[in-house]
């Protein structure tokens, strides 16, 4: 049952659904970032972990950082809280993958995948994009 405004039968809209997975992911990558930078929390000498399990480096903070900040910009309409989710998963999923795949040095050591990234990368994107690719699919009617 919707909410009315008192006096009026117009129901009184608020965000989408979509628009608060968009903002929850969007703030998980901006604390994911912070914690990043947090000396006390990664550990390691050369490669450096996040709680000792997943490799992360400046690179990857910077990456997430912008992920978080451009989810939280995206979750201003639905549809683009929806397309956000769908290319940033792609973009997630497809480094997961890559993450399986035996990368260049260089390539790893500015962007460092251990078996932890990878879960977490494979992860991240397939709910990004399911939860973007099901709110697209949606019809307008019960678009809200």
């Amino acid at each position: 049952m919707t909410t009315t405004e008192p006096g009026t039968r117009v129901p009184r809209r608020g965000p989408a659904p979509v628009q608060g997975m968009g903002m929850l992911i969007g703030l998980l990558f901006l604390v994911l970032a912070a914690l990043e930078l947090m000396s006390g929390v990664t550990t390691g000498g050369g490669p450096r972990e996040l709680f000792g399990v997943v490799a992360v480096s400046g690179v990857w903070a910077l990456v997430h950082l912008l992920t978080g900040a451009l989810a939280v910009f995206c979750t201003r309409s639905s549809r683009w809280a929806a397309w956000f989710l769908v290319v940033a998963g792609a973009g997630y999923a497809l480094i997961g993958l890559a993450g399986l795949l035996p990368l260049p040095r260089p390539v790893t050591d500015v962007l460092p995948m251990n078996t932890a990234g990878v879960c977490l990368a494979l992860a991240f994107g397939t709910a990004m994009l399911i939860l973007g690719a099901g709110w697209l699919r949606r019809g307008p009617a019960r678009r809200r």
